[in-house]
């Protein structure tokens, strides 16, 4: 009997681990060390079959699984004009951070401008696994602490989800991260919903022209660089990558080569990144 129920587990486990699910989290943060309060957006895990997922603002995993679905219809017809309304709005994030935790891959993927940079990580946390437990949204949950990015973090998480991801870098536990925050709590992440759910979001950059992969090392004087004069990505070349589609737009509505233009550029996104003065990260874990 105890064989067979042993059994009846780890099929149970591998049956639920091999299903797609869409986790929705709620972030928290402080834009500033000393901001008295939190800036909000909710984000999308999409947990594949496979043992991948991806992470993203909830507004852009709306506006890339739109985008996907209709370049998907477009390359069926193969012919014609095709154009995307992105009706969902704008999220203060662009990044995707896609996870492959049977390999410990990370790839971090962040559009500057008309730029989109992938950067390949190695990244392998280790974990304390607490006997402390607790409940959430009905779920039983262990804590686990950590140190990553320079930062202390208390994640929380569930083995009736026996997913080993969680939200932003963070996986390698025996079960879903339902909350995790920092020990400075500057940075919350919190489950408010997850199902049982197919996504693809695989043409995301359909058409884009400049998809730069590069190393951490490279990446980090590219964004040092635009902190301090966002316009400088304009300068920034690289071989185009379009996969034999073309396409003909311009970002922004402006001249990159017109002084005026790229003054604006900078004064409107040094202004943006008032709300990122504070990074999740002060020191890269990732190799």
């Amino acid at each position: 009997m105890k064989l067979s129920f042993s059994l009846l587990s780890l099929f149970v486990i591998s049956a639920i681990s091999a299903q797609s699910y869409k986790a929705v989290y709620d972030f928290g943060w402080k834009p500033q060390k000393n901001s008295a309060e939190f800036l909000h957006e909710d984000f999308a895990l999409i947990l594949n079959e496979n043992k991948t997922s991806e992470f993203l603002s909830y507004i852009k995993f709306k506006n890339d699984s739109t985008k996907t679905a209709t370049v998907k219809d477009f390359k069926k017809i193969g012919q014609g004009s095709i154009s995307f309304n992105y009706k969902y709005g704008e999220s203060k994030f662009n990044e995707i951070i896609t996870k492959n935790y049977g390999s410990n891959e990370i790839l971090f993927e962040k559009q500057l401008h008309d730029k989109i940079f992938i950067i390949n990580n190695s990244c392998k946390i280790n974990w304390k696994i607490s006997s402390e437990k607790d409940k959430f949204l009905s779920y039983p949950i262990q804590k686990a602490t950590t140190e990553f990015g320079g930062r202390k973090w208390i994640a929380w998480f569930t083995t009736e989800i026996p997913v080993q991801d969680g939200p932003y870098k963070f996986y390698g536990l025996p079960g879903l991260i339902l909350k995790i925050n920092d020990s400075e709590n500057e940075f919350i992440y919190e489950l408010k919903s997850i199902k049982k759910e197919i996504n693809d979001i695989s043409e995301r950059n359909f058409m884009s022209q400049n998809i730069i992969k590069t190393t951490p090392e490279k990446y980090q004087k590219i964004w040092d660089d635009y902190k301090n004069e966002p316009s400088s990505i304009f300068n920034y070349q690289a071989p185009a990558s379009n996969d034999g589609w073309n396409a003909a737009y311009t970002i922004g509505g402006g001249d990159p080569n017109d002084k005026k233009y790229r003054e604006s550029y900078d004064k409107k996104v040094k202004e943006f990144l008032k709300s990122f003065e504070n990074p999740i990260e002060l020191k890269n874990t990732c190799l």
